[in-house]
């Protein structure tokens, strides 16, 4: 059986204002689908957090699924980072 990782990326589902229904809604399908999910991460648009929760979760999880960070907002970083860390361009 695959072990699932779910990172979500955003301030605001941890300062309280918004609730994380992709989580939810993802955990859900997998679930139906016969996949488990292990663990699930929440992390604020700090490249720091980014690169550790991508490296945390490249060591444990077969299946990492990202969402959240991806704009428009000025502080979103998540694709910028995650192209760097994997080393690949944005396209």
């Amino acid at each position: 059986m695959f072990k699932v990782e779910l990172i979500s990326i955003g301030n605001e589902l941890l300062n309280g204002f918004t609730i994380n229904s992709n989580a939810s809604w993802l955990g859900q399908k997998l679930s139906k689908s016969g996949y488990i999910v292990k663990w699930g991460t929440t992390i604020p648009d700090e490249k720091e957090l980014l690169e550790s929760a991508f490296k945390t979760a490249s060591n444990r999880a077969d299946i990492i699924l990202v969402t959240g960070g991806l704009g428009p907002t000025h502080d979103d970083i998540t694709k910028s980072v995650i192209c760097s860390y994997f080393n690949l361009q944005l396209v």
